[in-house]
Formats: C-alpha cells, sequence, structure tokens
C-alpha cells in the first residue's frame, strides 16, 4: 500500500513597519528548527526600515507595493504557495507576539491529517498572554462570545492569528478570496467565519503563548473600538451572505 503524501508546508509572516520587533523574531527564526518547508515574510509597504532587514534576512520574501492589511499579505501569501504547490499555508505574525518555537503545534494536526484547519488560543490549559493589556482582556472574550454565538461553535479564543489550514479550503470557496474588502483582518475572519460554519471541514483550536510587552511599549496596531468592529464584521457577514465551499 503506498503511504500518504507528505503535505508541503508555507507559513508566512506579515510585516509592516516592524523594525522595532522584528530582528528579535527573525533572530528566533534562525535558532529553531522550523517545522514548515519555507517561511516567507510578506513585506506590507513598510517606511520604517522593515524592508531592508526582510531583505537581508535570507528567507524568501515579497514585496508589497503598499500596506494591504493582514488580508492583503494572506492572499499574496495564498497566491505564491498555490502557484508553488504547497498543500498547507499557516500564519505567524510580525510582531513577536507568537513564537516560532511553537509552530509545531498549530501545523502538525495539519500535516498528520488529523485537522483542516487549525487555530491557536491563548485560553486552553497549556496557552498563556503574558502582559495582555485590561482592554484586551475584555474585549477578547466578548468578541469571541459573539461568535460562538454566530456560529454555534465552542471556540475559546476568535482573534488569535496563529494559524494553519489546508489550502483545498482555498479551493473550494465559493467566495472571491481577493476582494477588495477582504484586505485589513477582513480575510482571516471572513474564511475562519465560514470554516467554523462548515461542519465538514475539521477545525480545531491548540493552546499557544501569545506574548506582549511590558507596559508602555507598543503592542498592537488595532485601533481601539473600530479595530474590533472591522474584526468582527467579517464573521457578521459570513453567517448571512450564503457563501461557503464547494463539496
Amino acid at each position: 500500500m503506498t503511504p500518504p503524501r507528505r503535505l508541503r508546508s508555507l507559513f508566512f509572516v506579515p510585516v509592516f513597519d516592524q523594525c522595532e520587533e522584528l530582528p528579535a523574531l527573525l533572530t528566533a527564526f534562525r535558532a529553531t528548527t522550523l517545522p514548515c518547508d519555507e517561511l516567507l515574510l510578506v513585506n506590507n509597504g513598510s517606511t520604517d526600515g522593515s524592508a531592508e532587514l526582510i531583505h537581508a534576512s535570507g528567507f524568501s520574501y515579497l514585496d508589497l507595493p503598499r500596506n494591504l492589511g493582514v488580508g492583503g499579505a494572506f492572499m499574496a501569501a495564498a497566491d505564491y504557495a498555490i502557484e508553488r504547490g504547497f498543500d498547507v499555508l499557516g500564519a505567524i505574525a510580525g510582531n513577536g507576539k507568537m513564537l516560532p518555537a511553537e509552530m509545531h503545534r498549530v501545523l502538525d494536526p495539519v500535516a498528520n491529517g488529523s485537522a483542516d484547519y487549525v487555530t491557536g488560543s491563548r485560553y486552553l490549559p497549556g496557552g498563556s498572554s503574558p502582559n495582555l493589556t485590561r482592554f484586551r482582556g475584555l474585549a477578547i472574550p466578548a468578541v469571541t462570545l459573539a461568535v460562538r454565538l454566530l456560529t454555534g461553535r465552542r471556540i475559546t479564543d476568535a482573534t488569535c492569528g496563529y494559524r494553519c489550514y489546508r489550502l483545498d479550503i482555498l479551493k473550494r470557496a465559493t467566495f472571491d478570496w481577493h476582494a477588495p474588502w477582504l484586505e485589513g483582518y477582513g480575510f482571516e475572519y471572513y474564511l475562519y467565519a465560514h470554516v467554523l460554519q462548515d461542519r465538514s471541514i475539521r477545525s480545531i483550536e491548540v493552546p499557544v503563548t501569545m506574548r506582549y510587552p511590558p507596559g508602555g511599549r507598543r503592542h498592537t496596531k488595532i485601533r481601539a473600538f473600530v479595530g474590533w468592529w472591522d474584526m468582527f464584521r467579517p464573521f457578521l457577514i459570513a453567517r448571512f451572505d450564503g457563501q461557503g465551499f464547494a463539496r
């Protein structure tokens, strides 16, 4: 009996003006035996010197002409992965909150065939969120509760961006995942919403660390209230738009 073909995986890092955080993250990538086949840095129109750090990193990279948000970086990375025959796409933030050493946690269930879509959770046993701000400590559970009500799925962390999934999911999408409105935060949460609503897709959470800097240092580019609405709106649209995945 022929053994199943090993799935080829690509993880990408969206980077927009991360010159403060990026050197330490690149060092961590180099110090870790990464379980993915390729790491791709997506420069999202940075103007602070991040592009030069990316170009000199030794890792594969793409330069986007302007900041298209995390969604635009996802689209570019997905196109890159599909064109090159990868089976699995994963994402890890460029701000150093997520640990490269934990990449195997989100990749392994997809690579071994036990899940189709995996996202991290700081709230599962084994996960953590050191230095999480009080506002985010209230906002994340509130958004997660709303997503649970919309989708009927008992998830614990709707906003964690450490994720990994089979590219077949994207290939079967009946919606236009290159639509301009999915730039910003739209892409990852709109796709995730449809995944949660489709019970044929095996989606799970795994515990991860979401590490925040000590007080006084920049910890996010999400704008208070406006940014959180931008993250929740795709879940609301997906609930009622009649889109999904071809069988």
